[in-house]
Order: C-alpha cells, then structure tokens, then sequence
C-alpha cells in the first residue's frame, strides 16, 4: 500500500509541473481508487469475522475461552483501525492526483493567465499541501484561477489496552445473556473507534 502511492511531494521534486505526463496521472488516479476500492472490502470482511467472533462468544463455556474471543475481537478491531486510517490517507492522495489532473487538463489556460509560472515556483510540500485540502472542480476557468492564485499568493488516537479488551469482555457478557444480539455488539465496538 505505502509502496503503491508514491506521493505527490516526491512526485513534484523529482518532476517539475511539467514534466509530469496527464496519462501518468490518469492512472496514478486509477490505482488509488482500486487500493481504496480493496481496503474497503478488507474492511467489511473484519467487520463480517468480528460478528463471527461475537457469535461464538455468546456461547463460550470458560472465562478463559471468553477472553481469547475477546483478544481476538480486539487484534481484528485494531486491523480494522489501521486500514481504515490507510483508507483516509490514501484518500487524500487521490484528491492531490484529482486535482494536480485538473490543473494538468487547464495548463494552457493557466499559461495563458500567467499563473502556471508562479505555481512552478512552489515548492513542492506547499503545493502538496494545497492540492491534498482543496476540491477542485472541473470548472469554469476564471473559478479555477481564481483558486489557483489564492495559492500563489498567499490519527490515530491512543488507547488503553486493558480498558478496550475489558469493554469487550461487557459486551460478550451482555451477548451471552441475551441482552443485545451480535449486529449491536458489533456496532457497539464500531462506536468506540
């Protein structure tokens, strides 16, 4: 995954703006949205096994048998976690493709407003940093420029282990007396990140 996305800051060092190449981008933009397309459907697949878990819990004989379902909940819950945040990384790299796209599919107009000049003088982390928060749109030109001058011119959170594994053990309790179904522990466990 992190092999996959070269980034646009190393992208912009080692190429200026116009050594970059529309059908590069094209498909930098096609395998983002395929690796997020994957890491999506991992995602509901650890969601599907966590249920699973929940499931067997409800009928665990021992307290030990309990906590090995939930360490296990736990380990795939932290899965989760960590893909998720690739998803949202990998997402931003795809709206900095998207919109250094735009701004390659408007070249010759933003030449022709004087403005690609100046964004060639960038340096490379601010133009990242640009392209990765905006939205651009492919939009009337003047809009485009106009956005493209304000430019110019101008995680995971930590958590207790012992705490997580113990709120799980509560809710398999809770599994196993009947007082919520497995669709809602899993929920309950979704709520927590």
């Amino acid at each position: 995954m992190a092999g996959m996305a070269i980034g646009i800051y190393k992208l912009l060092k080692s190429r200026s703006l116009d050594g970059l190449k529309l059908e590069e981008l094209q498909l930098m933009e096609i395998k983002l949205n395929k690796k997020i397309d994957e890491l999506n459907e991992e995602i509901k697949e650890i969601e599907k096994a966590i249920e699973r878990l929940f499931e067997k819990a409800r009928g665990a004989k021992t307290k030990s048998e309990e906590i090995s379902l939930a360490n296990r909940i736990k380990t795939l819950n932290q899965k989760k976690e960590m893909k998720q945040s690739a998803v949202i990384q990998l997402e931003k790299e795809l709206r900095a493709v998207s919109n250094l796209l735009i701004l390659k599919e408007n070249e010759k107009d933003l030449k022709e407003a004087g403005v690609w000049n100046k964004l060639k003088k960038l340096e490379p982390e601010k133009i990242e940093k640009w392209l990765s928060s905006k939205t651009l749109e492919r939009r009337d030109r003047q809009a485009l420029i106009n956005d493209i001058v304000s430019l110019t011119s101008t995680a995971m959170k930590s958590i207790d282990y012992d705490e997580d594994l113990e709120e799980i053990l509560d809710i398999i309790k809770e599994v196993k007396k009947g007082e919520m179904d497995i669709k809602e522990a899993s929920k309950k466990i979704k709520e927590k990140e």
